[in-house]
């Protein structure tokens, strides 16, 4: 039986607002956002409502919680991850909520290199206290991983896929031609939607998932086959970056350059977000998409 009733913390970012999206395109939800206090966040749609709360006052996130069936989380601050999902776990115990979506949806943080990475550290330490609760039988889980999304349209997403589009220039980490397990903003959106209109079937389980894989030359060769222009190509050593942003986060310095240059390590030296492209994909009802199709969008105005 599908889930009815969906809060989300955390709508409005690169993570969120895709996924926000497709929830209410479903028609299947009534959603509830979770704001802070000082958010300016607000909907017009009859089947969204804000709730403002002060996250720090755990009655307050309790009685926002109490009757809804899972608790989606979707933001990022990195600094206070840890702390403020562990707060929303409990409330969420206290308050019934029946399952959690954690913070996950990018590099596999389960798998044994992905545990390894620094930058990671608040995400492993997440995912084994969901594991642990759901032991308990206090609540379940369902963690989603995408690698990388190949059409963010944001700086971020440059620094990543290593694309700048209207410069046609490539930055190609340790040669570039490394398959990578890649999702669409679409796909994103469809797998939690998925996972929420058939929750039994993905009880306590964290999936893969990807609907492109390819490697950074790939998508390259595809780019400048399709706009007949050359890309100014830069190689960079993604393990010079890594050791980079690592050094500065063991210091606490959670800068962007050191959480990228660590996330870009993870991703193109040690291969945190590839795994086989025969993932769970399929058990959610998503296809497989054509790259040169993808392509074909990412360029268009």
């Amino acid at each position: 039986m599908s889930y009815k009733k969906v809060v989300q913390i955390g709508a409005s970012g690169n993570t969120g607002s895709p996924i926000h999206d497709a929830l209410i395109q479903s028609g299947k939800f009534e959603i509830t956002v979770l704001a802070r206090n000082t958010s300016s966040f607000s909907s017009s749609n009859p089947i969204v409502k804000v709730v403002k709360i002060d996250f720090s006052n755990h009655q307050q996130l309790v009685d926002a919680l109490r009757g809804n069936d899972v608790v989606l989380l979707t933001f990022g601050d990195l600094p206070n991850l840890e702390r403020n999902s562990k707060a929303i776990i409990d409330a969420a115990i206290e308050a019934g909520v029946k399952r959690v979506i954690p913070s996950e949806f990018g590099v596999d943080t389960h798998s044994p290199t992905g545990r390894r990475q620094i930058v990671f550290d608040s995400k492993v330490k997440i995912d084994d206290y969901l594991e642990e609760k759901s032991n308990e039988g206090t609540i379940e889980f369902t963690s989603i991983y995408t690698g990388l999304f190949f059409d963010w349209r944001t700086q971020e997403s440059q620094m990543f896929l290593g694309f700048d589009m209207e410069n046609k220039r490539a930055t190609i980490y340790n040669g570039g031609t490394t398959p990578l397990n890649l999702t669409t903003l679409e796909a994103l959106g469809a797998s939690v939607v998925s996972v929420l209109s058939t929750p039994a079937k993905f009880k306590n389980r964290r999936l893969r998932i990807c609907d492109l894989y390819a490697s950074q030359r790939d998508i390259l060769a595809l780019l400048e086959a399709e706009t007949g222009i050359k890309f100014v190509v830069e190689e960079m050593d993604a393990n010079v970056l890594q050791d980079e942003g690592e050094a500065g986060l063991r210091k606490g310095d959670l800068s962007l350059s050191n959480v990228f240059g660590a996330i870009l390590g993870a991703t193109f030296a040690t291969n945190a977000s590839r795994w086989s492209p025969d993932d769970d994909t399929a058990s959610l009802g998503l296809a497989k998409q054509d790259l040169k199709a993808q392509v074909l969008k990412i360029l268009q105005p």
